[in-house]
Formats: structure tokens, C-alpha cells, sequence
């Protein structure tokens, strides 16, 4: 995600690096915090990246959203720092290494944005694991899937989400995610 040069004033959380353990090994994710350190926050955000990406695609995205809310991109098993599977992890196993992310960090309710192959794995999340599914966010084709949580489609064309301000995609999905 691009973004244009921020106005004077305009708050960005930190982005920090960390590891986690999952079925497949590690997962290494990026985070952002807001200044509270996430207490008295909306709900978490997962970032879930397309095929050949990894979490740093959200990075831009993920420090606008963070001032209000914790913001967790992990690079997919198999993908950028994260260890990978033993051969070609599915969308149900990847959104199983999700879903340890979720337990590891004792997360109560997320909201996930999955982007390209991300959006397989955060309908097949939503799925397995309802209740830990708050509202889902795709960019790229839909899959076949239908689900019962509130949904917003960025466009169809993952590549071109992708390369859009930063700012207008955070500002598209924080109108979404604190509308009721």
C-alpha cells in the first residue's frame, strides 16, 4: 500500500517485530500498538496476506490503523520469516496457524482482513473458529464460501488494493470497523 506524504500532526503507531510458536514452527508477525498499549481498544486487527507476500505488505496500513487499535500482520507459514509446513499448507491449515496466533496471544475477538490467498484463510478462520471472528475484510476474488460476518469487499483486484494509498484503505476499513 502506498501512501502520500503525512499531514503534520497525523498519528502513526510503531510498528515492532516479534515471533510466536504455531503447529508449523514459528510465525513472525509485525504489530502496532496504540500509545495505551492496547488497553481500552477496538477490537484487534489481523492482516493476512496474498500468495508470495508477507506481513511487511501492510506495514504502511497497519501503523495508521494501530493508534486505535492492536494491529498483528504475521507473514503465513511458508511465507517471509515465518518457518514453513511440511509441503504446501492449505487455506484450513494456515487459517489453523491463525488461529494458534489468536491463542498464543490470548486474543478474544478479531477483526481479519485477508487479502488474495489471505481472504481463503480468513473465511476458512471465520468458519472454524467463529467465535473468535468479528467482522472480515477482503481484497480480491471472494471465495466460494459464504459467511454470516459482517463483510467488506475492498475490490477484486488484490494487486490494485494493494498499490492504493494507505490512508484511504485505513480509512475505508475504520469506517467499516467502528460502524455498528
Amino acid at each position: 500500500m502506498t501512501t502520500k506524504k503525512r499531514r503534520a500532526g497525523e498519528d502513526a503507531a510503531k510498528l515492532r517485530r516479534l515471533y510466536i510458536d504455531c503447529r508449523y514452527g514459528q510465525l513472525h508477525l509485525t504489530t502496532a500498538y496504540p500509545s495505551s498499549g492496547g488497553f481500552d481498544e477496538a477490537s484487534p486487527l489481523v492482516f493476512l496476506h496474498d500468495e508470495n507476500g508477507s506481513g511487511a505488505d501492510f506495514n504502511e496500513c497497519a501503523a495508521l490503523l494501530g493508534c486505535h487499535r492492536s494491529v498483528y500482520a504475521p507473514d503465513l507459514p511458508g511465507s517471509g520469516a515465518s518457518d514453513a509446513p511440511p509441503g504446501r499448507a492449505t487455506a484450513s491449515g494456515l487459517a489453523d496457524a491463525i488461529g494458534d496466533l489468536i491463542d498464543q496471544l490470548r486474543l478474544r475477538e478479531v477483526d481479519v482482513f485477508g487479502c488474495g490467498r489471505g481472504a481463503q484463510v480468513a473465511f476458512e478462520l471465520a468458519a472454524a473458529r467463529p467465535q473468535d471472528v468479528r467482522r472480515l475484510i477482503v481484497a480480491g476474488r471472494q471465495p466460494v464460501a459464504a459467511t454470516s460476518k459482517p463483510l467488506l469487499q475492498l475490490g477484486v483486484d488484490s494487486a490494485r488494493v494493494l498499490e492504493a494509498p494507505a490512508d484511504s484503505i485505513a480509512a475505508a476499513i475504520r469506517e467499516f470497523l467502528d460502524g455498528d
